[in-house]
């Protein structure tokens, strides 16, 4: 998807804003409350990890969604915002086939929208399984039996099958007197009463990916204007699925270089940790106090080597992960973890375009920024609020953190040994933004970060 589903609830768990593919996902608009978004037949009460944020806990756990046979894994964290609090969600979908599903979200619309261009009583997209060596209907659109897209097809067998095994666009007028001998072999059409239908092949470079057909359920001719309709749809899935695996392959390289790191330096500190505490073992059975110390040192040393390792991977692996879900998740995050710590009342107000996020190659500078502006507020302000705005104006996007405390002088030269809005206003320029603090004695402070578009 395009961005990071994130989804924001108020205290009566209705949704009050949204990015564009969580709306997708949930198959909800804003406005809605939590059921209805995640078609809950029964609530889950206490365990639900919406209601556990809600009262201040970060919570995670799975929940039903808008497409059929999706699971979504959510991670809920607490906003306290006016006036009774709310949560801030993370989506991420839950399946065996990670490629289709996430496909299956945007394309039930073109295959509507496809299925009426084509006058077809229905439209499919079944993805081939070479592993498995069978055809499933992944996404469909018109009135069709659930019991018929759980049909399994080997390449050859049916009408997929057939163009999976051809790799060719294959059409029929007159089912099945122009097409086959043995009827039963095209399974889906006997139970749908087909009788007319055409059919391309998905490809990619690795092969076929799968086939997009329409059919209608009286005889009818579909023509070369339909074929080409037909295939230029089947080119953008093709490139939606290219774009997927390389998406894929990115990830697994990224866990890989992870494992690598973790093997070459953690790993190894461990092992070495080992061996030492066996000779300092060996040292206390045999009462030598030199050797016991010289061995307490060694292990000193390792433990600090390896607390320091640590760190170096979780920072690494940190702005990975907030790089990869985006500017607004990643302060949705910020500021549910300074609401842990400093027990006061947040909110997030983002004034984007739904699905939009800021765009910005130095997200770990904004974050520091943001992250530097909440601890002064937590040691300095004496507040019991903060606000954390996020919008678009003409000149560029505007992040600002608003508090009721008790305020300062900006004219005044800081402390000897506090340099941090000196770093903030480094890191804004590094940015090629600008850093601008409001504030008086009494009257809270505004700090603004004004970024280029």
């Amino acid at each position: 998807m395009d961005e990071h589903p994130v989804i924001i609830f108020d205290h009566d768990l209705r949704i009050t804003g949204a990015s564009a593919s969580a709306l997708e996902i949930l198959g909800a608009r804003v406005g809605k409350r939590c059921r209805e978004a995640f078609r809950c037949t029964d609530c889950a009460g206490e365990v639900c990890p919406l209601r556990r944020a809600l009262r201040g806990n970060a919570a995670d756990g799975r929940m039903p969604a808008g497409l059929p046979g999706t699971r979504v894994l959510l991670a809920a964290s607490p906003l306290a915002g006016e006036p009774r609090g709310g949560v801030a969600a993370l989506l991420t979908i839950e399946g065996e086939d990670p490629e289709p599903v996430i496909l299956s979200s945007g394309l039930r619309r073109v295959l509507d929208t496809l299925r009426e261009m084509l006058r077809s009583d229905l439209a499919a997209l079944a993805f081939y399984d070479s592993r498995a060596q069978e055809v499933r209907w992944q996404v469909t659109s018109g009135n069709l039996s659930p019991d018929v897209t759980a049909i399994r097809l080997r390449p050859g067998q049916g009408f997929a099958g057939r163009i999976v095994l051809s790799d060719l666009p294959l059409r029929t007028f007159r089912f099945p007197d122009d097409l086959t001998d043995d009827p039963r072999s095209y399974p889906i059409f006997l139970a749908e009463g087909l009788k007319a239908a055409i059919g391309v092949p998905v490809r990619s470079e690795r092969g076929v990916l799968g086939v997009l057909m329409a059919a209608s359920r009286t005889e009818r001719e579909y023509d070369d204007a339909d074929l080409a309709c037909l295939q230029e749809v089947a080119d953008s899935v093709s490139l939606a699925a290219e774009m997927m695996r390389l998406h894929d392959e990115a990830l697994r390289r990224e866990r890989a270089r992870l494992a690598q790191e973790v093997h070459d330096g953690l790993s190894q500190n461990l092992f070495g940790l080992q061996l030492l505490l066996q000779d300092l073992q060996e040292s206390l059975l045999t009462d030598s106090p030199s050797r016991v110390e010289e061995h307490l040192s060694a292990v000193t040393q390792v433990l600090g080597g390896t607390l320091t390792e640590v760190r170096r991977l979780i920072r690494r692996l940190r702005g990975s992960m907030q790089q990869s879900i985006g500017l607004i998740a990643a302060l949705a995050d910020t500021l549910a973890h300074f609401y842990r710590l400093s027990g006061l009342q947040v909110e997030l107000a983002v004034d984007l375009e739904p699905g939009e996020d800021v765009v910005c190659s130095g997200i770990q500078d904004v974050l520091r920024i943001v992250q530097e502006a909440l601890m002064n507020v937590h040691r300095h302000a004496r507040a019991t609020r903060v606000r954390l705005g996020v919008s678009r104006k003409p000149e560029g996007y505007h992040l600002t953190i608003v508090d009721d405390g008790c305020g300062f002088d900006p004219a005044q030269p800081p402390a000897e040994d506090h340099y941090g809005l000196a770093i903030m206003r480094e890191r804004a320029d590094r940015l090629g933004g600008r850093l601008r603090i409001d504030s008086a004695p009494g009257r809270g402070t505004v700090v603004t970060l004004l970024l280029p578009l």
